[in-house]
């Protein structure tokens, strides 16, 4: 009889980051997809288990957008779990979703093996729910899949020394695959006119700490509109984001074009045809790298530190008087074409694999 485990996810990034894994989980044990619903309800976030051709959850959680969702996760879940009774839970990053799972699971069922993909990273910003996500959901686990060894020492300064595993990042091998099963053509054919522009940048906004600050969203906007001085600026709103910019009545110049959110395919093919990006996604900030593409980032701290470097990752700190400067001497330096190559594990999810028959 194969060993019953639960994999719960709950946002966009997780299922990106997870569905190598997780197809491979399907053939070898008794194994349960379970959708949170803490971003969207599965009928809105169907289309992109379909693009990165993930077959559906076994369970789909409702949230009532009314209430505390953190509160209902734990609640749903813990029937969920009942349901079930699963050998090992999974769970992936610094969500809520993670966050409820390793909670009720280490208070409620501390015979359940708990597994957490992607420990270990810190940005050391107390002040971000996703840092304070992260290091709770340690603490809570028995098992750490980080990506390299700087995640373990993080772990290690914590006292957390046992099971914790360096596999890579899986963002790199979800990226590969996505580049193989995609329908480059339909893409091609979709952003045809933005194809026929010599350059354009890519721009997306979506953390809370951005677009919920009205100051941080004014100088956001601003940044946007220098860098289309000089190039089409692609930027995919979400529509609560576009609401936010709304209200701001702020003039953005006609170089910038905004549309709804891409399809994660469509990212990563824009993503490899601009010139780099502009964002505040810790996703971005990855894929920018493993394609070769510089990214500036509107943040004082990232999780993603190893990846900062002056012909690679930038931070654009917005409190700085002189931010504007500081996004002046990005630009200059894209000039250059130069680009910091990263190494990066190519089997991340077989890795996974491997030690997990021996843990559970």
């Amino acid at each position: 009889m194969k060993k019953r485990i639960l994999t719960i996810l709950g946002t966009r990034p997780e299922l990106i980051k997870m569905f190598p894994l997780i197809k491979k989980l399907d053939k070898i044990y008794d194994h349960k997809l379970i959708w949170s619903g803490q971003h969207y309800d599965y009928d809105l976030v169907k289309q992109n288990f379909i693009d990165v051709k993930l077959r559906s959850p076994d369970i789909k959680i409702k949230i009532n957008k009314r209430k505390n969702n953190f509160i209902q996760i734990q609640e749903k879940l813990t029937k969920v779990i009942d349901k079930f009774k699963p050998r090992a839970i999974i769970y992936h990053g610094d969500t809520f979703t993670t966050l409820a799972t390793s909670l009720i699971t280490n208070f409620f069922y501390p015979n359940i093996f708990k597994i957490h993909i992607e420990g270990g990273y810190r940005s050391g910003d107390k002040s971000q729910i996703e840092e304070r996500a992260r290091t709770t959901s340690d603490q809570l686990s028995d098992a750490i899949f980080v990506t390299r060894n700087e995640e373990k020492k993080n772990l290690y300064k914590e006292n957390i020394k046992k099971n914790v595993y360096v596999v890579g990042n899986s963002i790199y091998e979800s990226v590969q695959q996505i580049l193989k099963i995609s329908d480059k053509k339909k893409i091609d054919k979709k952003f045809n006119s933005l194809n026929n522009q010599k350059k354009f940048i890519l721009a997306t906004i979506h953390r809370a700490e951005n677009a919920d600050n009205k100051i941080r969203l004014k100088k956001i906007l601003n940044i946007i509109n220098k860098l289309a001085e000089n190039n089409l600026v692609f930027f995919p709103v979400h529509p609560r984001t576009r609401k936010k910019i709304k209200s701001l009545k702020s003039n953005l110049s006609s170089n910038i074009i905004i549309k709804n959110p891409i399809s994660y395919s469509e990212t990563i093919y824009l993503l490899s045809k601009s010139i780099f990006c502009f964002t505040d996604s810790g996703g971005l900030q990855e894929e920018s790298v493993i394609l070769k593409k510089r990214c500036i980032i509107p943040s004082n701290k990232t999780p993603h530190n190893f990846y900062l470097h002056k012909f690679a990752n930038h931070l654009i700190q917005l409190e700085k008087q002189n931010y504007m400067s500081d996004v002046e001497k990005f630009k200059r330096s894209t000039l250059t074409n130069k680009i910091k190559s990263f190494s990066h594990k190519k089997n991340t999810s077989n890795e996974v694999i491997k030690i997990l028959k021996k843990l559970i």
